[in-house]
């Protein structure tokens, strides 16, 4: 089956091309009409994360529920509706009901088939099968999880979805990070084998016996966020015998083609930010003509003034009546208000690159070092799930905060040993940790395991080698989640040391216990610096030359993004700090006269801007009543 990749440019060369040889030649020449072409659309919803509505309210279900059913509607006996996975875990409603109101969602939608995600392991893979996909109108396809007691596959690898006579095959595939991303004993009795090798497998299977004409892996797996590189590109630079890729887990915009086997591949962001709308021919030959992917065409917003943050959006009634039923039996418990956030968005965004502490980072960690009187805690950077907006705390965002049923485990630790988690802390790929009781410094250009330089207690106090310390750290870290396995070694898997105080609700209790003390921010917004690295905060000089600025290190410039002194530069890279406005990965960054990027309120050219805490431009949105254009500008 030949694959082509086409644009407007080239159909209007092609055409030209042909009528000039018509003319000349007096024969007609033979091609495809458009009554001998069938054109589809694949559209994929993936890392749904529970998000029925999101944090402030808006119906995001409803929206995307309304603008997938015009799509289909447009095109009914050619539209295909997949699902990448984490469909479930992230939100109140979702979680307190197993993910059955999300399920019913999808179904409602018209979804068919979803990919196998991480998150479906979160409760055990028997509660995914047996409650949250109960009733499902779709099923799950996954190639490469194998059962370790009987050595099959777990789920059918593949199905076959007929359309307007079209046979179309979807190979379903899982991260291997999920080995290490889930509770051990969740993923203990699954082997995850190489996505590609299981892939091509059943590929050339399906190809062999003829069984499709159009084949689609859809994976779990996810890219860097720049629309070009990371292990969903690696994996799909090694397929064969696939005409195109459709991703998840990195909660990206992607959509693009991959270098070396010209294999579209989208991604379709997360929490019903948006979707994918992948338009392909299929002539009567069996040529299959995708439309170019690019993010303009090929990804649908919806977390906009034109989605579901406009002032009345249009929804689709049956899937809010879903949401409005679902939400019923949990809103006595989760719009309990237990505080107050009046002053500014709470943020988890580091105070150092590439670990560092963040606002509620070091609140979780000293909650859950006070929750069970100990004196270190720990929380992982990937189980802090939302910012957390202005405006009133609730239960319920206390469950979106940390939607993971997460207990304390209570060990005691020797400073060395603190060390040790540290070091796997700083490590390159490392998943990262926020910490309370203690400080450090590491230098991340030294070799990995050597990286820790000092460690004492937060007041500044030293740790004696000898003595040994209690701490306070989650289950799924405790037992060696995202690779943490010191733990391990200092009681991790030993149950006896699980305290059974489940996390959240140490949360929640805590804002309920402080929620008047301060009238205007239950949880503090001043960022303490627990951790600092000596290998970008302190080494390294400012090069004058001529009318630019370089910051030299080892004698070498550095370029990209770059905290220095605790203040985000953009160098190019020829090392030249940047001024001015920068685009970077599709996202704006205004970058002040001495280099450092501006958040906040922004006055550029006679014009008023909002940078986010990331430092990225909102544009096409409202904040604190101010409404922006497309282009970033706030209008009068």
């Amino acid at each position: 089956m030949k694959k082509i990749l086409k644009s407007k440019k080239s159909i209007a060369f092609l055409t030209s091309l042909f009528l000039t040889i018509t003319l000349i030649t007096a024969f007609p020449v033979i091609g495809y009409a458009a009554d001998n072409e069938k054109t589809f659309d694949i559209i994929e919803v993936t890392d749904f994360h529970g998000t029925l509505k999101d944090s402030s309210g808006n119906p995001v279900a409803g929206v995307l529920a309304d603008r997938i059913g015009n799509l289909k509607k447009s095109n009914s006996d050619r539209t295909l509706i997949l699902g990448g996975g984490d469909l479930y875990q992230g939100s109140a409603v979702s979680n307190i009901m197993k993910g059955v109101p999300v399920q019913k969602v999808m179904s409602q939608i018209g979804m068919e088939i979803t990919a196998l995600g991480n998150h479906e392991f979160d409760w055990g893979l028997d509660t995914t099968i047996n409650t949250s996909m109960k009733d499902a109108a779709y099923s799950i396809v996954c190639s490469n999880l194998y059962s370790k007691e009987t050595g099959k596959r777990v789920f059918d690898p593949y199905k076959i979805i007929t359309k307007d006579g079209v046979k179309i095959a979807i190979i379903g595939g899982i991260t291997r990070e999920t080995e290490t991303s889930v509770t051990p004993k969740y993923v203990k009795d699954f082997e995850f084998k190489d996505l590609a090798n299981e892939i091509n497998s059943v590929a050339a299977e399906i190809k062999q016996n003829k069984l499709a004409d159009v084949t689609i892996a859809l994976v779990h797996e996810g890219d860097k966020g720049d629309n070009a590189t990371g292990p969903l590109f690696d994996l799909a630079n090694n397929l064969q015998n696939i005409d195109a890729v459709f991703g998840g887990h990195s909660h990206t915009k992607t959509a693009t083609i991959a270098k070396t086997t010209n294999i579209p591949v989208y991604i379709a962001a997360s929490n019903g930010k948006g979707y994918i709308d992948a338009k392909f021919k299929i002539t009567s030959d069996k040529k299959i003509i995708f439309d170019a992917p690019n993010l303009t065409d090929s990804y649908r917003a919806l977390d906009n003034e034109n989605g579901y943050k406009a002032s009345n959006p249009q929804t689709d009634s049956a899937i809010n009546n879903i949401v409005d039923e679902a939400n019923k039996e949990i809103d006595p418990m989760t719009k309990v208000v237990i505080g107050y956030n009046k002053d500014k968005i709470l943020t988890r965004t580091l105070d150092e690159s590439p670990y560092g502490s963040s606002v509620l980072g070091n609140w979780a960690s000293d909650i859950t070092r006070s929750a069970v009187n100990a004196e270190v805690g720990f929380q992982n950077n990937g189980g802090l799930r939302i910012d957390i907006p202005q405006g009133d705390i609730t239960v319920g965002t206390m469950w979106q905060f940390m939607p993971f049923d997460n207990t304390i485990y209570k060990l005691s630790m020797t400073k060395a040993q603190l060390k040790e988690v540290l070091e796997q802390a700083v490590a390159d790929k490392s998943k990262g940790l926020q910490v309370s009781g203690i400080k450090f410094s590491y230098d991340s250009n030294l070799t990995e395991g050597q990286r820790v330089k000092s460690i004492t207690r937060e007041d500044g106090t030293a740790i004696n080698d000898t003595e040994s310390l209690s701490v306070a750290v989650p289950d799924f870290v405790a037992q060696g989640g995202d690779s943490f396995t010191a733990f391990t070694k200092c009681g991790g898997l030993n149950i006896a040391n699980d305290t059974h105080v489940v996390i959240r609700d140490a949360f929640i209790e805590w804002c309920k216990s402080n929620k008047d003390k301060n009238d205007k921010n239950t949880i503090s917004n001043i960022d303490v610096k627990r951790m600092v690295n000596q290998g970008t905060s302190s080494v390294g000089t400012w090069k004058n030359e001529g009318q630019s600025w370089k910051y030299m290190k080892d004698g070498k410039t550095v370029s990209g993004w770059n905290n220095i002194n605790g203040k985000w530069y953009l160098m190019d890279s020829t090392g030249v700090m940047q001024t001015m406005w920068n685009q970077v990965d599709g996202e704006w960054y205004f970058l002040k006269d001495d280099g450092t990027m501006a958040t906040g309120w922004t006055y550029v050219g006679g014009n008023w801007y909002y940078l986010n805490s990331n430092g990225t431009m909102a544009s096409d949105t409202t904040i604190a009543g101010y409404k922006l254009d497309e282009s970033g500008t706030l209008v009068a």
